[in-house]
Protein backbone atom coordinates (compact mmCIF):
# COMPACT_ATOMS: atom_id res chain seq x y z
CA UNK A 1 0.00 0.00 0.00
CA UNK A 2 0.97 3.57 -0.43
CA UNK A 3 2.60 5.19 2.30
CA UNK A 4 1.40 8.42 1.33
CA UNK A 5 -0.29 10.41 4.75
CA UNK A 6 -3.82 10.78 3.63
CA UNK A 7 -3.34 14.54 3.14
CA UNK A 8 -1.10 14.39 0.53
CA UNK A 9 -3.31 11.54 -1.27
CA UNK A 10 -5.82 14.13 -1.13
CA UNK A 11 -3.29 16.74 -2.69
CA UNK A 12 -3.22 14.65 -5.52
CA UNK A 13 -5.93 14.83 -6.29
CA UNK A 14 -7.94 18.24 -5.33
CA UNK A 15 -4.19 20.13 -5.69
CA UNK A 16 -5.16 22.13 -2.18
CA UNK A 17 -2.43 23.01 0.39
CA UNK A 18 -2.28 22.07 4.17
CA UNK A 19 -3.65 25.29 4.92
CA UNK A 20 -6.97 24.48 3.35
CA UNK A 21 -8.36 21.03 4.80
CA UNK A 22 -10.80 20.79 7.57
CA UNK A 23 -9.59 17.58 8.78
CA UNK A 24 -6.99 14.63 7.98
CA UNK A 25 -7.65 11.26 8.14
CA UNK A 26 -4.88 8.75 9.33
CA UNK A 27 -1.93 7.23 7.55
CA UNK A 28 -2.91 3.70 6.23
CA UNK A 29 -0.75 2.19 9.39
CA UNK A 30 -2.95 4.01 11.57
CA UNK A 31 -6.46 2.90 10.14
CA UNK A 32 -4.77 -0.79 10.25
CA UNK A 33 -4.49 -0.39 14.01
CA UNK A 34 -8.02 1.08 14.11
CA UNK A 35 -9.09 -2.65 14.10
CA UNK A 36 -7.44 -2.85 17.96
CA UNK A 37 -9.72 -0.97 20.27
CA UNK A 38 -8.82 -0.10 23.75
CA UNK A 39 -11.41 -2.28 26.16
CA UNK A 40 -13.76 -0.44 27.66
CA UNK A 41 -12.98 -1.25 31.20
CA UNK A 42 -14.28 1.87 32.77
CA UNK A 43 -17.44 2.63 34.97
CA UNK A 44 -19.00 5.05 36.98
CA UNK A 45 -16.67 4.03 40.70
CA UNK A 46 -13.46 3.44 38.62
CA UNK A 47 -14.04 6.71 36.76
CA UNK A 48 -14.29 8.52 39.30
CA UNK A 49 -11.37 6.93 40.59
CA UNK A 50 -9.34 8.08 38.49
CA UNK A 51 -10.33 11.84 38.75
CA UNK A 52 -10.35 11.71 42.13
CA UNK A 53 -6.70 10.08 41.55
CA UNK A 54 -5.91 12.86 39.19
CA UNK A 55 -6.60 15.58 41.58
CA UNK A 56 -5.34 14.62 44.96
CA UNK A 57 -2.02 15.01 44.78
CA UNK A 58 0.01 16.48 47.67
CA UNK A 59 -1.23 19.71 47.25
CA UNK A 60 -3.61 19.92 49.95
CA UNK A 61 -1.16 18.68 52.41
CA UNK A 62 1.40 21.36 51.66
CA UNK A 63 -0.36 24.52 50.00
CA UNK A 64 -2.82 25.53 52.66
CA UNK A 65 0.38 27.20 54.47
CA UNK A 66 1.35 29.21 51.06
CA UNK A 67 -2.09 30.53 50.46
CA UNK A 68 -2.25 31.82 53.91
CA UNK A 69 0.97 33.87 53.64
CA UNK A 70 -0.72 34.96 50.25
CA UNK A 71 -4.18 36.51 51.39
CA UNK A 72 -3.05 37.17 54.98
CA UNK A 73 -5.92 35.62 56.76
CA UNK A 74 -7.39 32.59 57.66
CA UNK A 75 -11.43 33.68 56.40
CA UNK A 76 -9.46 34.57 52.89
CA UNK A 77 -8.02 31.24 52.75
CA UNK A 78 -11.44 29.63 52.81
CA UNK A 79 -13.07 31.60 50.31
CA UNK A 80 -9.76 31.38 47.83
CA UNK A 81 -10.86 27.55 48.23
CA UNK A 82 -14.33 27.92 47.25
CA UNK A 83 -13.71 30.39 44.42
CA UNK A 84 -11.25 27.62 43.24
CA UNK A 85 -13.55 25.52 43.29
CA UNK A 86 -16.83 27.08 41.64
CA UNK A 87 -14.57 27.73 38.74
CA UNK A 88 -12.72 23.86 38.30
CA UNK A 89 -16.52 22.85 38.31
CA UNK A 90 -17.19 25.62 35.36
CA UNK A 91 -14.45 24.01 33.74
CA UNK A 92 -15.11 20.40 34.42
CA UNK A 93 -18.96 20.89 32.65
CA UNK A 94 -17.54 22.83 29.51
CA UNK A 95 -15.18 19.63 29.43
CA UNK A 96 -18.30 17.14 30.24
CA UNK A 97 -20.01 18.81 27.10
CA UNK A 98 -16.89 18.19 25.13
CA UNK A 99 -16.23 14.81 25.84
CA UNK A 100 -20.00 13.69 25.05
CA UNK A 101 -19.92 15.95 22.15
CA UNK A 102 -16.83 13.98 20.39
CA UNK A 103 -16.54 10.55 22.03
CA UNK A 104 -12.51 10.57 21.47
CA UNK A 105 -9.48 9.87 23.29
CA UNK A 106 -6.90 12.02 23.34
CA UNK A 107 -8.69 15.17 24.97
CA UNK A 108 -8.11 18.44 24.02
CA UNK A 109 -6.64 16.96 20.62
CA UNK A 110 -10.36 16.05 19.68
CA UNK A 111 -11.57 19.26 20.56
CA UNK A 112 -9.25 21.59 19.07
CA UNK A 113 -8.69 19.47 15.92
CA UNK A 114 -12.69 19.98 15.30
CA UNK A 115 -13.20 23.22 16.17
CA UNK A 116 -10.28 24.62 14.81
CA UNK A 117 -9.82 22.39 11.39
CA UNK A 118 -7.44 25.10 9.17
CA UNK A 119 -4.18 25.21 9.57
CA UNK A 120 -4.95 21.54 9.16
CA UNK A 121 -4.27 19.42 12.26
CA UNK A 122 -2.26 22.38 13.93
CA UNK A 123 -3.42 23.12 17.36
CA UNK A 124 -3.82 19.24 17.90
CA UNK A 125 -0.31 18.62 16.62
CA UNK A 126 0.92 21.02 18.68
CA UNK A 127 -1.02 20.50 21.78
CA UNK A 128 0.15 16.72 21.36
CA UNK A 129 3.23 17.73 21.60
CA UNK A 130 3.62 20.06 24.17
CA UNK A 131 1.86 17.29 26.39
CA UNK A 132 3.86 14.51 25.39
CA UNK A 133 7.59 16.41 25.26
CA UNK A 134 6.34 18.78 28.74
CA UNK A 135 3.26 18.99 29.95
CA UNK A 136 2.43 15.74 31.65
CA UNK A 137 6.63 14.30 31.94
CA UNK A 138 7.21 17.43 34.11
CA UNK A 139 4.67 17.37 36.44
CA UNK A 140 4.79 13.22 37.15
CA UNK A 141 8.53 13.68 37.52
CA UNK A 142 7.65 16.11 40.51
CA UNK A 143 5.17 14.50 41.91
CA UNK A 144 7.17 10.74 41.39
CA UNK A 145 9.98 12.75 43.16
CA UNK A 146 7.45 14.00 46.20
CA UNK A 147 6.56 10.14 46.55
CA UNK A 148 9.96 9.39 47.14
CA UNK A 149 10.65 12.60 49.78
CA UNK A 150 7.55 11.39 51.71
CA UNK A 151 8.63 7.90 51.52
CA UNK A 152 11.97 8.80 52.67
CA UNK A 153 10.57 11.10 55.83
CA UNK A 154 8.59 8.42 57.00
CA UNK A 155 11.60 6.56 57.66
CA UNK A 156 13.68 8.64 58.87
CA UNK A 157 11.54 10.74 60.69
CA UNK A 158 12.62 13.92 58.95
CA UNK A 159 11.20 16.15 56.25
CA UNK A 160 14.30 17.01 54.92
CA UNK A 161 18.11 16.32 54.25
CA UNK A 162 17.51 13.23 51.94
CA UNK A 163 20.12 12.14 49.14
CA UNK A 164 18.21 13.97 45.97
CA UNK A 165 19.17 10.72 44.07
CA UNK A 166 17.61 8.51 46.46
CA UNK A 167 14.29 10.50 46.03
CA UNK A 168 14.79 10.29 42.50
CA UNK A 169 15.48 6.74 42.10
CA UNK A 170 12.44 5.82 44.34
CA UNK A 171 10.62 8.43 41.63
CA UNK A 172 11.79 6.18 38.66
CA UNK A 173 10.71 3.09 40.50
CA UNK A 174 7.14 4.40 41.31
CA UNK A 175 6.61 5.34 37.58
CA UNK A 176 8.01 2.21 36.24
CA UNK A 177 6.04 0.43 38.61
CA UNK A 178 2.27 2.22 37.36
CA UNK A 179 3.80 2.04 33.60
CA UNK A 180 4.17 -1.53 33.84
CA UNK A 181 0.64 -2.60 35.98
CA UNK A 182 -1.10 -0.17 32.96
CA UNK A 183 0.46 -1.89 30.28
CA UNK A 184 0.21 -5.50 31.67
CA UNK A 185 -1.89 -5.88 34.60
CA UNK A 186 -4.54 -3.40 33.31
CA UNK A 187 -7.55 -4.68 35.96
CA UNK A 188 -5.04 -4.67 38.53
CA UNK A 189 -4.14 -1.41 38.12
CA UNK A 190 -7.38 0.32 37.66
CA UNK A 191 -8.49 -1.48 40.99
CA UNK A 192 -5.13 -0.14 42.81
CA UNK A 193 -6.02 2.95 41.51
CA UNK A 194 -10.00 3.08 43.49
CA UNK A 195 -7.83 1.47 46.38
CA UNK A 196 -5.39 4.40 46.28
CA UNK A 197 -7.99 7.11 45.94
CA UNK A 198 -10.32 5.65 48.81
CA UNK A 199 -7.33 5.81 50.87
CA UNK A 200 -6.71 9.20 50.07
CA UNK A 201 -10.55 10.09 50.99
CA UNK A 202 -9.73 8.31 53.90
CA UNK A 203 -7.28 10.46 55.03
CA UNK A 204 -9.03 14.10 54.51
CA UNK A 205 -11.93 12.49 56.17
CA UNK A 206 -9.54 11.59 58.88
CA UNK A 207 -7.76 15.68 58.79
CA UNK A 208 -11.57 16.50 59.11
CA UNK A 209 -12.98 14.37 62.00
CA UNK A 210 -9.51 15.04 63.82
CA UNK A 211 -10.18 18.85 63.52
CA UNK A 212 -13.78 18.38 64.48
CA UNK A 213 -12.90 16.79 67.78
CA UNK A 214 -9.65 19.23 68.53
CA UNK A 215 -11.33 22.70 67.38
CA UNK A 216 -9.32 25.33 69.73
CA UNK A 217 -10.80 26.80 72.36
CA UNK A 218 -11.48 30.33 69.88
CA UNK A 219 -12.23 28.25 67.13
CA UNK A 220 -11.09 29.73 63.76
CA UNK A 221 -10.24 32.89 65.32
CA UNK A 222 -12.84 36.01 66.59
CA UNK A 223 -12.42 37.66 63.60
CA UNK A 224 -11.30 35.60 60.34
CA UNK A 225 -10.97 38.21 57.67
CA UNK A 226 -8.44 39.98 60.35
CA UNK A 227 -5.00 40.42 58.25
CA UNK A 228 -6.74 39.46 54.71
CA UNK A 229 -4.12 41.32 51.99
CA UNK A 230 -5.46 44.24 49.95
CA UNK A 231 -2.73 43.21 46.90
CA UNK A 232 -4.47 41.91 44.08
CA UNK A 233 -1.53 39.99 43.15
CA UNK A 234 -1.47 38.17 46.52
CA UNK A 235 -5.17 36.80 45.71
CA UNK A 236 -3.72 36.04 41.96
CA UNK A 237 -0.77 34.04 43.39
CA UNK A 238 -3.28 32.13 46.12
CA UNK A 239 -5.64 31.40 43.31
CA UNK A 240 -2.93 30.50 41.02
CA UNK A 241 -1.89 27.82 43.47
CA UNK A 242 -5.38 26.56 44.09
CA UNK A 243 -6.18 25.95 40.77
CA UNK A 244 -3.17 24.09 40.26
CA UNK A 245 -4.37 21.79 42.98
CA UNK A 246 -7.56 21.28 41.45
CA UNK A 247 -6.56 20.28 38.27
CA UNK A 248 -6.85 16.69 36.90
CA UNK A 249 -10.70 16.97 36.75
CA UNK A 250 -10.27 15.89 32.93
CA UNK A 251 -8.56 12.87 33.15
CA UNK A 252 -11.07 10.61 31.57
CA UNK A 253 -11.68 12.75 28.88
CA UNK A 254 -7.99 11.40 27.63
CA UNK A 255 -10.03 7.84 28.13
CA UNK A 256 -13.52 8.56 26.47
CA UNK A 257 -13.11 5.35 24.01
CA UNK A 258 -12.45 3.04 27.18
CA UNK A 259 -15.71 4.24 29.34
CA UNK A 260 -18.92 2.48 29.29
CA UNK A 261 -21.37 4.18 28.24
CA UNK A 262 -19.31 7.46 28.36
CA UNK A 263 -22.36 9.71 27.12
CA UNK A 264 -23.74 9.14 30.95
CA UNK A 265 -20.10 7.94 32.57
CA UNK A 266 -18.39 10.91 32.00
CA UNK A 267 -20.41 13.82 33.60
CA UNK A 268 -21.39 11.35 36.24
CA UNK A 269 -17.78 10.09 36.97
CA UNK A 270 -16.19 13.80 36.20
CA UNK A 271 -18.81 15.75 37.98
CA UNK A 272 -18.86 13.20 41.26
CA UNK A 273 -15.08 13.40 41.22
CA UNK A 274 -14.17 16.62 41.09
CA UNK A 275 -17.50 18.03 43.68
CA UNK A 276 -16.43 15.73 46.32
CA UNK A 277 -13.07 16.43 46.23
CA UNK A 278 -13.58 19.93 46.60
CA UNK A 279 -16.30 19.31 49.72
CA UNK A 280 -13.18 17.67 51.05
CA UNK A 281 -10.42 19.95 50.43
CA UNK A 282 -12.72 22.99 52.14
CA UNK A 283 -13.52 21.05 55.10
CA UNK A 284 -9.63 19.99 55.57
CA UNK A 285 -8.81 23.45 55.52
CA UNK A 286 -11.63 24.32 58.04
CA UNK A 287 -10.17 21.35 60.04
CA UNK A 288 -6.59 22.80 59.70
CA UNK A 289 -7.12 26.33 61.05
CA UNK A 290 -9.48 24.63 64.00
CA UNK A 291 -6.62 23.02 65.18
CA UNK A 292 -3.46 25.35 64.37
CA UNK A 293 -3.50 29.17 65.22
CA UNK A 294 -2.25 31.41 62.36
CA UNK A 295 1.22 31.18 63.16
CA UNK A 296 1.42 27.60 63.37
CA UNK A 297 0.11 27.13 60.01
CA UNK A 298 2.48 29.76 58.69
CA UNK A 299 5.41 28.32 59.97
CA UNK A 300 4.54 24.73 58.98
CA UNK A 301 5.61 25.72 55.57
CA UNK A 302 5.01 23.06 53.08
CA UNK A 303 4.29 19.86 55.71
CA UNK A 304 0.76 21.50 56.98
CA UNK A 305 -0.76 17.98 57.56
CA UNK A 306 2.65 16.76 59.28
CA UNK A 307 2.45 19.42 61.96
CA UNK A 308 -1.48 19.25 62.81
CA UNK A 309 -1.32 15.45 63.13
CA UNK A 310 1.82 15.73 65.69
CA UNK A 311 -0.18 18.48 67.66
CA UNK A 312 -2.89 16.40 67.66
CA UNK A 313 -1.64 12.49 67.41
CA UNK A 314 1.44 12.87 68.83
CA UNK A 315 5.13 12.45 66.66
CA UNK A 316 4.46 9.10 65.69
CA UNK A 317 1.61 9.78 63.63
CA UNK A 318 2.90 13.29 61.95
CA UNK A 319 6.74 11.85 61.15
CA UNK A 320 5.81 8.44 60.42
CA UNK A 321 2.69 7.04 59.75
CA UNK A 322 1.09 10.91 58.13
CA UNK A 323 4.08 11.15 55.24
CA UNK A 324 3.25 7.10 53.97
CA UNK A 325 -0.36 7.91 53.41
CA UNK A 326 0.89 11.60 51.68
CA UNK A 327 3.20 9.27 49.61
CA UNK A 328 0.16 6.87 48.53
CA UNK A 329 -1.45 9.90 47.29
CA UNK A 330 1.36 10.95 45.07
CA UNK A 331 1.33 7.97 44.34
CA UNK A 332 -1.82 7.53 42.96
CA UNK A 333 -1.57 10.86 41.54
CA UNK A 334 1.59 9.68 39.21
CA UNK A 335 -0.73 6.27 38.62
CA UNK A 336 -3.59 8.22 37.19
CA UNK A 337 -1.09 10.92 35.53
CA UNK A 338 0.58 8.04 33.79
CA UNK A 339 -2.67 6.47 32.27
CA UNK A 340 -3.70 9.80 31.27
CA UNK A 341 -0.30 10.73 29.78
CA UNK A 342 -0.04 7.84 27.86
CA UNK A 343 -3.54 8.11 25.85
CA UNK A 344 -2.19 11.05 24.33
CA UNK A 345 0.86 9.18 23.00
CA UNK A 346 -1.38 6.74 22.00
CA UNK A 347 -3.75 9.38 20.16
CA UNK A 348 -1.27 11.16 18.63
CA UNK A 349 0.41 8.24 17.06
CA UNK A 350 -2.86 6.73 15.62
CA UNK A 351 -3.37 10.17 13.79
CA UNK A 352 0.40 9.90 12.19
CA UNK A 353 2.23 12.90 14.31
CA UNK A 354 5.16 10.70 16.03
CA UNK A 355 8.04 8.96 14.44
CA UNK A 356 6.97 5.24 14.50
CA UNK A 357 3.93 5.84 14.78
CA UNK A 358 2.82 2.44 14.12
CA UNK A 359 4.57 1.19 17.06
CA UNK A 360 3.44 3.88 19.69
CA UNK A 361 -0.29 3.59 18.21
CA UNK A 362 -0.37 -0.20 18.44
CA UNK A 363 -2.29 -2.10 21.20
CA UNK A 364 -0.83 -5.27 22.30
CA UNK A 365 -2.61 -8.48 21.53
CA UNK A 366 -1.62 -10.16 24.74
CA UNK A 367 -2.65 -7.36 27.11
CA UNK A 368 -5.60 -5.38 25.53
CA UNK A 369 -3.15 -1.66 26.15
CA UNK A 370 -1.06 0.14 24.15
CA UNK A 371 1.93 -1.14 25.93
CA UNK A 372 4.37 0.76 24.12
CA UNK A 373 2.97 3.98 24.01
CA UNK A 374 3.35 3.67 28.32
CA UNK A 375 6.30 2.48 27.63
CA UNK A 376 7.28 6.40 26.29
CA UNK A 377 5.63 7.74 29.01
CA UNK A 378 7.66 6.43 31.27
CA UNK A 379 10.91 6.90 29.48
CA UNK A 380 10.01 10.74 29.19
CA UNK A 381 9.57 11.05 32.44
CA UNK A 382 12.35 9.52 33.71
CA UNK A 383 14.74 12.01 31.79
CA UNK A 384 12.91 14.47 34.01
CA UNK A 385 13.59 12.91 37.09
CA UNK A 386 17.10 11.75 36.68
CA UNK A 387 19.03 15.07 33.88
CA UNK A 388 17.41 17.71 35.45
CA UNK A 389 19.36 19.65 38.30
CA UNK A 390 18.45 20.20 41.93
CA UNK A 391 16.98 23.63 42.85
CA UNK A 392 15.21 26.08 41.20
CA UNK A 393 16.37 23.91 37.60
CA UNK A 394 14.28 21.74 38.45
CA UNK A 395 11.58 23.58 39.74
CA UNK A 396 11.26 26.14 36.68
CA UNK A 397 10.93 22.85 34.42
CA UNK A 398 8.01 22.10 36.35
CA UNK A 399 6.40 25.91 35.79
CA UNK A 400 7.23 25.54 32.33
CA UNK A 401 5.51 22.04 31.65
CA UNK A 402 1.95 23.83 33.31
CA UNK A 403 2.18 26.92 31.25
CA UNK A 404 0.83 25.45 27.89
CA UNK A 405 -1.70 23.03 29.47
CA UNK A 406 -3.67 26.39 30.95
CA UNK A 407 -3.37 27.68 26.84
CA UNK A 408 -4.71 24.42 25.49
CA UNK A 409 -7.39 24.28 28.26
CA UNK A 410 -8.84 28.26 27.24
CA UNK A 411 -8.19 27.38 23.70
CA UNK A 412 -10.66 24.39 24.10
CA UNK A 413 -13.56 25.56 25.62
CA UNK A 414 -13.37 29.16 23.20
CA UNK A 415 -13.47 26.26 20.55
CA UNK A 416 -16.76 24.60 22.59
CA UNK A 417 -18.44 28.04 22.30
CA UNK A 418 -17.63 28.23 18.32
CA UNK A 419 -18.91 24.92 17.53
CA UNK A 420 -22.02 25.85 19.09
CA UNK A 421 -22.43 27.96 16.22
CA UNK A 422 -20.45 25.76 13.05
CA UNK A 423 -21.29 22.65 14.28
CA UNK A 424 -24.79 23.14 15.57
CA UNK A 425 -25.78 19.28 14.39
CA UNK A 426 -23.38 17.63 16.69
CA UNK A 427 -25.86 15.68 19.44
CA UNK A 428 -24.42 16.98 22.54
CA UNK A 429 -25.58 14.94 25.74
CA UNK A 430 -24.20 17.29 27.64
CA UNK A 431 -24.68 20.71 27.53
CA UNK A 432 -23.23 23.73 29.75
CA UNK A 433 -24.13 27.06 30.04
CA UNK A 434 -22.52 30.11 28.26
CA UNK A 435 -21.93 31.94 31.90
CA UNK A 436 -20.13 28.61 32.70
CA UNK A 437 -17.91 28.69 29.60
CA UNK A 438 -17.24 32.36 30.28
CA UNK A 439 -16.17 31.77 33.59
CA UNK A 440 -13.85 28.99 32.22
CA UNK A 441 -12.42 30.89 29.64
CA UNK A 442 -11.84 33.59 32.04
CA UNK A 443 -9.58 30.90 34.37
CA UNK A 444 -7.52 30.18 31.74
CA UNK A 445 -6.48 33.15 30.44
CA UNK A 446 -6.13 34.15 34.35
CA UNK A 447 -3.91 31.36 34.61
CA UNK A 448 -1.68 32.73 31.28
CA UNK A 449 -1.60 36.06 32.17
CA UNK A 450 -0.56 35.87 35.81
CA UNK A 451 2.82 34.19 35.36
CA UNK A 452 4.03 37.32 33.85
CA UNK A 453 3.05 39.80 36.88
CA UNK A 454 5.96 40.35 39.04
CA UNK A 455 5.60 39.66 42.22
CA UNK A 456 6.63 41.16 45.57
CA UNK A 457 9.45 39.08 46.14
CA UNK A 458 11.00 39.38 42.47
CA UNK A 459 14.26 40.60 43.32
CA UNK A 460 15.11 37.42 45.72
CA UNK A 461 14.22 34.92 43.16
CA UNK A 462 17.23 32.82 41.62
CA UNK A 463 15.61 32.44 38.38
CA UNK A 464 13.59 35.40 36.86
CA UNK A 465 9.91 35.27 37.45
CA UNK A 466 8.94 35.58 33.71
CA UNK A 467 11.38 32.97 32.45
CA UNK A 468 9.18 30.12 33.02
CA UNK A 469 5.84 31.40 31.26
CA UNK A 470 8.29 32.85 28.22
CA UNK A 471 9.91 29.19 28.19
CA UNK A 472 6.43 27.66 27.97
CA UNK A 473 5.50 30.29 24.85
CA UNK A 474 8.70 29.74 23.03
CA UNK A 475 7.97 25.80 23.19
CA UNK A 476 4.37 26.20 21.61
CA UNK A 477 6.41 27.96 18.90
CA UNK A 478 8.61 25.89 18.45
CA UNK A 479 6.14 23.22 17.95
CA UNK A 480 4.43 25.32 15.30
CA UNK A 481 7.49 25.12 13.54
CA UNK A 482 7.71 21.54 13.99
CA UNK A 483 3.96 21.31 13.16
CA UNK A 484 5.26 22.69 9.59
CA UNK A 485 7.99 19.98 8.86
CA UNK A 486 5.76 17.26 9.54
CA UNK A 487 2.19 18.00 8.54
CA UNK A 488 3.51 20.43 5.47
CA UNK A 489 6.73 19.89 4.32
CA UNK A 490 7.23 16.25 4.52
CA UNK A 491 3.71 15.72 3.14
CA UNK A 492 4.61 17.47 0.16
CA UNK A 493 7.89 15.57 -0.21
CA UNK A 494 6.04 12.27 -0.01
CA UNK A 495 3.44 13.84 -2.84
CA UNK A 496 6.32 14.53 -5.24
CA UNK A 497 7.91 11.44 -5.07
CA UNK A 498 4.82 9.44 -5.51
CA UNK A 499 3.96 11.68 -8.75
CA UNK A 500 7.75 10.51 -9.97
CA UNK A 501 6.98 6.52 -9.11
CA UNK A 502 3.75 6.97 -11.07
CA UNK A 503 5.45 7.86 -13.72
CA UNK A 504 8.37 5.45 -14.07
Amino acid sequence: PSKLSTGTADRISTGQDAFSFDVERPPPEAIEQADEPLERRLGLWSGMAIVMGSIIGSGIFSTPALILGSVGSVGMSIVVWVIGALVSICGCAAYMELGTMLPKGGGEKAYLEAAFPRPRALLGFVFCLSSILVCYPTGLAADAVVTGSYLLYAVTGKPTGHSVWAERLIGVGVTGLCAFMHACLARSAIRTQSILTVVKALLLLLVVFVGLLNIRKDGLGRNVFEGSSTNANDYASALFKVFFAYSGYTALNYAVDELRRPEKTLPRAAMGGLSLTAVLYVLCNIAYFAVLDVKAVSGAGTAVAGVFFTQVLGDVWGQRVVPVFIALATLGNVMCGVFSASRVVFAAARDGYLPLDHLWGSVSQRFGTPVWALGATWALITVYIVLPPPGEAYALLIDVGGYPFWVFSGLAVVGLVRMRYTHRDLVRPFRAWMPVNAVSICAAVFMCVVPFIRPSDADSMAVPYWLAPVAGVVFIAVSCGLWYIRMVLLDRVKYHKQINEDQI
